[in-house]
């Protein structure tokens, strides 16, 4: 079915179809709602591929991500669709099919054999990457994690000021034995984290031993062992990496029959207040719908101009205070 089917029907022109069926202003909005609908009945489906070769643009933004499991990519990911439908954008998913947590060109080139106009990209992406990025001017943005070190438009939580506040409330409430279980500790939000962590248990002249400290290795899924360890080490409180792994923490501490009035647990992310989950997890927050407004915000300035300064968002944190860590 081409446009100039629906002309010879309509009796219009071939062009005044098309300004209908692309809502311009300058076709009434009877004429675009009858072409529309007429569209639809004679089963019209738009060329995509051909318009974005005829406009250089393919309306399509890539978004990328390596756990299609973690809840919060999925909010993150429905929050960046919503805004970019606003604009008239459509998104498309890609996880990572690279190690150690890192956009590489392998998955890179699978996006760009999809002619989209920019990246989304919860991983920073290898060296490789980054000076092909630089070097066309693609449009591309870091979430979560921190680009500006490597020269690309990034925003991200404030995870220093994120570890340092859940330090001070587990010690507010009595722990003086507190557990980290962190993401993989090349990653730098996940060391971050932990960072804020001791420094407020400095500041209350505590200390965290390095056997209180656990980072899983990449591709590791298993965290049982690791929160054996740390009960073993009599610790009354674990701070996780991310709400997924604290709820499955909480999993295996249920399992054990212990029960959070005897470890408290911390997440980070909140995913709880999207996805209403009956837990109550204590957990750090940032303002989600703003960083991706920010983040769809310096993607749209990039292709306007790719000379653009770099753009660098730190976003802040809230801890959010819930029924998963109790008083000693």
């Amino acid at each position: 079915m081409l446009l100039k089917d629906i002309a010879i029907r309509s009796g219009l022109t071939i062009n005044t179809v098309s300004r209908a069926l692309k809502d311009k202003p300058d076709i009434s909005l009877k004429t675009r709602a009858y072409v529309k609908e007429l569209a639809t009945q004679m089963g019209y489906v738009p060329d995509v591929v051909a318009s974005s070769l005829r406009s250089g643009m393919s309306k399509t933004i890539g978004v990328m991500f390596d756990n299609i499991n973690n809840p919060y990519f999925m909010i993150m990911t429905d929050l960046i669709h919503k805004h970019l439908k606003e604009e008239g954008y459509d998104l498309m998913i890609f996880t990572s099919s690279g190690e150690n947590a890192q956009f590489d060109m392998a998955s890179f080139n699978k996006l760009i054999a999809r002619r989209i106009d920019g990246i989304i990209s919860f991983l920073k992406p290898t060296e490789e990457v980054r000076q092909y990025v630089n070097q066309k001017n693609l449009p591309f943005v870091i979430i979560g994690r921190e680009g500006d070190d490597i020269g690309i438009d990034s925003i991200y939580t404030n995870d220093l000021l994120g570890g340092y506040e859940v330090g001070k409330h587990l010690i507010a409430l009595g722990h003086k034995k507190i557990g980290y279980l962190g993401a993989p500790s090349d990653i730098l939000c996940s060391t971050k984290r932990l960072d804020g962590l001791i420094k407020a248990c400095e500041e209350e002249k505590l200390t965290l031993i390095e056997e209180d400290i656990h980072f899983l290795k990449h591709g590791e899924m298993v965290l049982e062992p690791h929160v054996v360890r740390l009960l073993d080490q009599k610790v009354t409180a674990i701070f996780c990496f991310n709400d997924s792994m604290a709820y499955e923490v909480i999993s295996i501490l249920h399992q054990k029959n212990i029960g959070l009035d005897q470890v408290s647990i911390v997440g980070y992310d909140n995913i709880e207040n999207y996805l209403k989950i009956p837990v109550g997890l204590t957990s750090v927050e940032s303002n989600k719908d703003e960083m991706v407004v920010k983040a769809i915000n310096a993607l749209f300035t990039r292709l306007d101009n790719p000379k653009a300064p770099r753009f660098k968002e730190v976003n802040g944190v809230n801890l959010i205070v819930r029924s998963s860590t109790t008083r000693l």
